[in-house]
């Protein structure tokens, strides 16, 4: 089913969304950051911003961020400047992070981290992220696994608390997180069947084709990726360090 309720196949839905995609890039200024991981939703925004955005990616020595982010960036023939953190700096940023929300939970911790210190180390005040993408075409691996069977509750936890935490993290350095991703265009494709995104056992179907209409290399649409908590080796810090956080 499309997004109007109508019978429809994944080329129209694909062909729609790289519309979508286009329009909701179009407005991003050259004088902003993105926070850049080398994964699919990242890297369409690259591919579609001003040439003079400037991607960053935060990691742990030689995390697979890194290497990840390193990769398509030349894909995609952009430079990527590396935020490399060592474990008392990302334990410092956790610590700064639970100031603001200090109801936190580890699970979200990782993440939010990965933001405070892409938003610590960039000169820009405003930071594109990829942010909406997993809740709206079924990127994480719970929606895989069978653990929940929609995105309801996912979608209802980005808008009520991860977005207004995030907004928080960035006015406490004086920035501002742009979501392109959370465009009213783009965010209609979460009323989507779950059949629609995940086929086959692969997930976000309908933003990889997409992707390719819009012209981003192939081994970037079909790429499976971490989380940024666990590819930036953030979450390992944190989880190793618990005792220091809570």
């Amino acid at each position: 089913m499309n997004i109007d309720g109508t019978s429809t196949d994944l080329e129209t839905n694909a062909s729609r969304l790289a519309v979508a995609l286009r329009s909701a890039t179009a407005d991003i200024t050259g004088n902003a950051a993105l926070a850049f991981s080398g994964g699919l939703d990242s890297s369409i925004l690259l591919y579609l911003s001003p040439v003079s955005i400037h991607p960053y990616v935060v990691g742990i020595h030689e995390s697979r961020d890194i290497l990840s982010a390193m990769e398509s960036a030349s894909l995609l023939h952009k430079d990527v400047t590396v935020i490399e953190v060592t474990e008392d700096q990302v334990i410092e940023a956790a610590l700064n992070v639970r100031k603001i929300d200090p109801d936190i939970r580890i699970t979200d911790l990782g993440f939010e981290t990965v933001l405070y210190l892409t938003l610590s180390g960039m000169s820009e005040d405003i930071l594109v992220t990829g942010q909406g993408a997993d809740e709206i075409f079924y990127g994480y691996h719970r929606f895989l696994s069978g653990k929940e069977d929609n995105n309801t509750s996912s979608m209802q936890k980005l808008l009520n608390i991860t977005l207004p935490r995030e907004k928080r993290i960035a006015e406490s350095m004086g920035k501002q997180i742009l979501t392109p991703y959370l465009e009213p265009s783009i965010v209609k494709y979460a009323s989507l069947e779950p059949s629609s995104h995940i086929v086959n056992g692969k997930n976000k179907i309908i933003l990889r084709e997409a992707g390719a209409r819009l012209g981003v290399p192939d081994y970037i649409c079909q790429m499976e990726k971490k989380a940024a908590q666990y590819g930036s080796g953030v979450d390992r810090v944190l989880r190793k360090n618990k005792e220091l956080l809570f």
